[in-house]
């Protein structure tokens, strides 16, 4: 497996040029097909109406999603991909924003959006915009944190692991980068006994997967508490490992057209400090 399409969301924040530059630089190593997609920006108290489940008509578009910044951000998409001799295409639907995200988002093999940033607004157009990619997009979603620098390669990668259906469907998708990283290594999380499933060593079955692609792997011990625990644990040891890329699944479920994220994925979405690979 390989990425052969990439999907970046591209807007007005002070954080975005690196994040398409990122983009773009993955999309000339895989190589893939870059796709930019620009939605409009809703001022903070204006929600999406299509996420939260109305059917009135389409909010009117905001003064700060103007033609003149929606062509600003265009153009830079457009230098970075020229620069790093990558053919973009440009998206630009101009409602629904959640809903528009999540439908080109399977028609990527990833997915790289930005964290919110709460001291920069147009970091994220709707509220719960990543939580709605990462839960309802049925693609892996690559999350770039705000603060710090963005790695040029994930050399070193944290895995966490608790054995079920999202971590498993992260570990496969994540595979190009594990393929190409100097180490690997698993992190057993459980918020409960160990299951016996799981086998005598936590994390050794899916090392052992991991082996078999060619992937060099190690597994540290076991972490087991609570929620929030789990993730400081994980952002922890993620800096003691020099990590520059975590990989996990990704909890929650949709209730009542509202995305309701597990304890760990929101404190990862939260607090990272390195990008995050997640996948429902």
């Amino acid at each position: 497996m390989t990425f052969r399409t990439l999907l970046v969301h591209v807007d007005n924040s002070d954080r975005c040029r690196a994040r398409v530059e990122l983009a773009a630089d993955f999309a000339y190593r895989f190589p893939a097909h870059l796709t930019g997609i620009y939605l409009p920006f809703h001022p903070p108290g204006f929600p999406d109406v299509t996420a939260m489940g109305g059917t009135g008509l389409p909010p009117p578009p905001a003064p700060e999603s103007d033609p003149k910044r929606l062509a600003q951000a265009e153009q830079m998409f457009s230098e970075v991909c020229r620069r790093q001799d990558v053919s973009p295409e440009w998206i630009t639907p101009r409602y629904e924003e959640s809903s528009e995200m999540r439908t080109h988002a399977r028609y990527a093999d990833l997915v790289i959006v930005g964290q919110e940033d709460r001291s920069d607004p147009e970091s994220s157009p709707t509220i719960g915009f990543v939580a709605s990619v990462v839960l309802g997009g049925g693609r892996p979603v690559l999350i770039l944190p705000y603060a710090g620098k963005l790695p040029t390669a994930f050399n070193h990668i944290l895995v966490a692991w608790d054995g079920g259906r999202e971590a498993a469907r992260a570990a496969a998708d994540a595979m190009p980068f594990l393929r190409s990283a100097k180490a690997v290594d698993v992190m057993h999380v459980s918020r409960v006994a160990r299951p016996d499933d799981l086998g005598p060593i936590p994390g050794m079955d899916i090392a052992m997967y991991f082996a078999r692609h060619g992937v060099n792997v190690t597994v540290t011990p076991e972490c087991r508490t609570n929620d929030v625990a789990i993730g400081e644990a994980l952002l922890s040891r993620a800096a003691d490992l020099n990590a520059d890329l975590i990989v996990m699944g990704g909890y929650g479920h949709s209730r009542m057209q509202e995305w309701v994220l597990g304890g760990v994925t929101r404190t990862m979405l939260e607090s990272m400090t390195v990008p995050v690979l997640m996948s429902h």
